[in-house]
């Protein structure tokens, strides 16, 4: 089986290894009836597909309910809305809403009868609590606050129901005097914001604001709201997540908070407390102190309530470090790691299941997300693969099956079920399969050559629709961001791989070094040397795919990134001609200037090996506009003013570098987008500039 065969990267010698993977084939496409007229995918497309979200299993595990969500490329908006399935196979998933809505997070009351979500329907100015029957009826809508409610659960008595939201801290649940306060900031004419902190932005939103996370829980019968966080003075994390979990008797909640004091001139560190729900006054009792500068991160109970998993990065900087699986003991206060019998992973959506015994969870493995159960063997326990098809997100566990969202490059996420006794899977969604039949996607093939340093690296080679292996083809070499994330088997709504071939390229995606899913150590050879070895690799990559495939043309290629990618876009303009054009979209392109990020700003000090006033070689020897005077490739710059993860003087800035020396140069930008393209006609737009850019220059 082809998904098998990338785990071995580490395990077979180095050309044996590339005789075998660069012989296998994924063919992901649907196969087509005779009179199917296929034809090939365009950017429009990607907004017709259904967006899967993730789902919740009912107590009695014959249900799943899950979110859709539909776009409207003329209207530019999207609506969200709730789909049952029925677990039994052969059942068919039927829409549960359907208003105007962005209905949102379902989940099941504890007999079953009743779906909690939050939505923003009518007349709603923020999204609301709601209550649905699902033997029919329509919403009740529970409680609406002043600013957004998320993340609603039951507690155990079906009567009552914790949700988070924020506040100002003034007001706490006065939301009267909440109300009042928001408006007249509204209605302010001073626009300026201001801050004393160190982090005071977060990837699109700004948080001077003065606005605390809590949580709240709401009387169904009174109405009546409870604040269990009264002493919340500011967001639990800066990236606004609130992540916590309710224990199986009700009594008790866990809770990751940020735990670094202002002005925030370290990086965040957050611990897991664990907290009372009867009584909101009481102490929370931190369970992670040992751990005072790493992230305690998205606990969970275990099913009999006394002991909590969560996951744990130790030590100051921990932008490379994987997360490893941490359980603390309540009774006991003991803390231990699950070694994971040394597999390197490094663990995601860890769940229970329903009797304790096994801990399920996902990770990135050689190219897929696949999901692995510990069982027996305590904290050596070896993790063993449950399944391993494509990418899988949002784990659901049940009694005797798994359910997962699974995607692939030719297929976007659709519900898949697990059995854990055979080991077999099923698609149990078909939501997008009418629009994948009447598309003609290139086929997908995996392959391996020996990159930097002699290490064993892997990538994918994407073909384009009707190839014809008599004739040349332009090559594209994608490059991906993070610079810690990995290019998996997975389908991508903004850098979809077919709508880049479909014109008639072949592309390829190279999981070069500083990648996750490859073991840590890969993960960290990059540190303070962005450019050195992941260059190397897309240099090798270009080389062993132009010599062995001669329907490439070894005239015509193209280098395309975003984000660090966008990095290494720049890196390439200055370390080589050998490209015919350049994209850089949202790149870091300068780390002077890269100090006006978000909180992204803590992590740069160790990637970038020095900082604007403690300049080092590496510093200065790993920033591309040091190299500036080496730009000649013609780049296609593409930037969002509200990127505050990467500002948007980098693509300016790089830009104005580009045009300075009359090197041919288009500048994209976006008013009104972050550090991604998100809104539908943006995102067409993007592409019709990225096409036009390499038809101009390549094709």
């Amino acid at each position: 089986m082809t998904s098998l065969l990338l785990p071995l990267v580490r395990r077979l010698p180095r050309f044996a290894l590339l005789a075998l993977l660069t012989s296998a084939v994924f063919l992901r496409a649907a196969e087509p009836t005779p009179a199917t007229k296929l034809r090939p995918i365009t950017p429009e497309d990607l907004w017709s597909v259904r967006r899967a979200g993730a789902p919740d299993l009912s107590p009695d595990g014959s249900r799943l309910v899950f979110t859709v969500q539909d776009y409207d490329l003329a209207k530019n908006s999207s609506a969200t809305h709730l789909w049952l399935l029925d677990t039994a196979p052969g059942a068919v998933a039927r829409q549960l809403t359907t208003a105007d809505s962005t209905d949102s997070a379902p989940k099941w009351s504890p007999d079953g009868t009743r779906l909690a979500f939050t939505a923003k329907r009518g007349s709603d100015e923020s999204p609301a609590l709601y209550v649905l029957r699902t033997d029919g009826g329509e919403p009740e809508k529970i409680l609406e606050l002043p600013l957004p409610i998320s993340a609603p659960r039951w507690l155990p008595d079906g009567k009552r129901i914790l949700f988070a939201t924020r506040t100002l801290p003034q007001c706490g649940t006065d939301f009267d005097a909440l109300r009042k306060e928001l408006k007249k900031q509204k209605d302010s004419k001073v626009s300026a914001k201001v801050t004393e902190n160190r982090v005071y932005r977060y990837f699109d939103s700004w948080q001077t604001d003065g606005q605390a996370s809590r949580l709240m829980v709401v009387d169904l019968a009174t109405k009546k709201v409870t604040d269990l966080t009264p002493r919340q003075n500011r967001r639990f994390l800066f990236n606004n997540e609130v992540q916590f979990d309710l224990s199986p008797d009700g009594k008790r909640v866990v809770l990751s908070a940020g735990t670094t004091p202002p002005p925030f001139t370290a990086s965040e560190n957050s611990d897991i407390y664990l907290l009372n729900v009867d009584d909101p006054t009481a102490p929370w009792k931190n369970l992670t102190a040992d751990n005072p500068e790493g992230p305690d991160t998205s606990p969970i109970f275990a099913p009999d309530g006394q002991s909590v998993l969560f996951g744990r990065r130790a030590g100051k900087n921990t932008f490379s470090v994987f997360t490893r699986l941490t359980r603390h003991h309540l009774a006991a206060a003991r803390t231990e790691t699950l070694t994971l019998g040394g597999a390197d992973l490094s663990p995601q959506d860890w769940k229970f299941s329903a009797d304790g015994n096994t801990i399920f969870f996902l990770a990135e493995d050689r190219g897929f997300t696949r999901a692995f159960r510990l069982t027996s063997g305590g904290i050596a326990a070896k993790p063993v693969e449950v399944f391993g098809l494509g990418t899988s997100g949002s784990l659901t566990v049940g009694e005797k099956s798994l359910y997962v969202l699974n995607q692939t490059f030719s297929r976007p996420d659709e519900v898949f079920a697990i059995d854990l006794a055979t080991g077999t899977s099923a698609q149990r969604t078909h939501l997008n399969t009418a629009l994948l039949t009447g598309l003609e996607l290139g086929r997908i093939e995996p392959y391996a050559f020996p990159g930097a340093g002699g290490d064993a690296v892997s990538g994918w080679l994407i073909y384009p629709p009707a190839f014809d292996a008599k004739k040349k083809y332009p090559l594209l070499q994608l490059m991906h961001g993070g610079p810690h994330t990995m290019i998996g088997d997975a389908w991508s709504a903004r850098w979809n791989a077919h709508v880049f071939t479909a014109p008639g390229y072949v592309a390829t995606w190279v999981n070069r070094h500083g990648s996750t899913g490859y073991g840590e150590k890969f993960v960290g050879s990059i540190d303070a040397a962005w450019g050195d070895k992941p260059f190397t690799d897309v240099m090798l990559a270009t080389d062993h795919l132009l010599k062995k495939h001669p329907f490439l043309d070894t005239t015509r290629t193209a280098a395309l990134g975003a984000s660090y990618g966008g990095y290494l876009a720049s890196w390439v303009a200055g370390h080589t001609d050998r490209f015919k054009a350049i994209v850089c979209h949202a790149g870091v392109t300068d780390f002077d200037t890269q100090y006006a990020a978000d909180s992204a700003v803590y992590w740069l000090d160790q990637s970038a090996g020095g900082t604007p006033w403690k300049k080092t070689p590496a510093y200065d020897a790993q920033n591309p506009m040091t190299h500036a005077a080496n730009f000649k490739t013609p780049t296609l710059v593409i930037h969002g003013e509200l990127d505050y993860r990467v500002p948007v003087a980098q693509g300016l800035q790089f830009y104005a570098a580009l045009q300075g020396q009359g090197v041919p140069s288009r500048l994209v930008y976006f008013p009104d987008e972050n550090h991604w393209i998100l809104k539908p006609q943006n995102s067409v737009f993007w592409y019709t500039e990225v096409h036009g850019w390499l038809k101009r220059w390549v094709q």
